[in-house]
């Protein structure tokens, strides 16, 4: 899933990020997904990374950016760690999250209780002239009663999101993106699309965006700890021949 239709020479198609970021509400569970989503785009993260980033491992830089630590990953089995830019937007985003929530250690993307309180209307107090013959009296359920308008409560949890967790945010705000209008995919080709997302879609719309801007596969590689180059180009291929030193020379001279 790429960013969106500013990028590279190649415009993105289908779902996007900016879609899905755009349909993310202001209440708790809509802060979190767009950080969540945000995060794992900039980073390319894969999922275990994801569910393991921390309040500790984002850190605020001068310029309003951040540096993720990432302790261990598939291609880090000794736990030596690396660090990924963050940019300032998802800085924003993240704090954003990390206030609603008042999360402050431990970590970052955390599950969320939904209560939903239905609407109560106003009644006077009963009467024993209001009651059935025979009926049985309950002084508790004659009193009055107050309105109550419906409302909706959240409970921050403390254990991290699964990565089942974050394969479903990643469909719900899809579809959620195509309910309003912000993708121009309708129908069975919907469908098709919200079905191939996958916790992998952000790494690999990331992947496909650095070709699209122009970089080589060496770099794309080692910015995302691909295992290889090959596995970076399977990605972007049809992006990368773009990016290449020969498309690059030829479209300076053969205009």
């Amino acid at each position: 899933m790429r960013f969106g239709a500013e990028i590279g020479r190649e415009p993105a198609k289908g779902l996007t990020l900016t879609a899905l970021l755009d349909a993310c509400g202001g209440d708790p569970p809509g802060l979190r997904d767009a950080a969540l989503l945000s995060l794992g785009y900039d980073a390319g993260l894969r999922v275990s990374e994801l569910v393991a980033a921390t309040c500790e491992s984002v850190q605020l830089q001068d310029d309003g950016s951040g540096l993720l630590h990432i302790e261990r990953s598939k291609t880090d089995q000794l736990g030596e760690g690396s660090y990924v830019w963050v940019s300032p937007d998802t800085m924003r985003r993240i704090a954003l999250w990390r206030d609603v929530s008042a999360i402050s250690a431990g970590p970052l993307f955390c599950r969320i209780a939904v209560r939903r309180r239905k609407v109560v209307l106003a009644r006077r107090a009963l009467t024993m002239a209001d009651l059935a013959p025979n009926a049985k009296v309950d002084r508790e359920r004659m009193a009055a009663v107050q309105a109550r308008d419906p409302g909706v409560t959240y409970a921050i949890g403390s254990a991290a999101l699964t990565p089942t967790a974050v394969r479903h945010i990643i469909k719900r705000r899809a579809r959620a993106a195509a309910d309003a209008g912000l993708v121009t995919l309708m129908g069975k080709k919907l469908d098709r699309a919200i079905a191939a997302l996958s916790t992998h879609s952000l790494r690999v719309g990331l992947t496909q965006d650095l070709f699209a801007s122009g970089a080589d596969a060496g770099p794309v590689a080692q910015a995302l700890r691909w295992t290889s180059t090959s596995t970076a180009l399977r990605y972007g291929r049809k992006l990368a021949p773009a990016s290449n030193a020969a498309a690059a020379m030829l479209g300076k001279v053969r205009r």
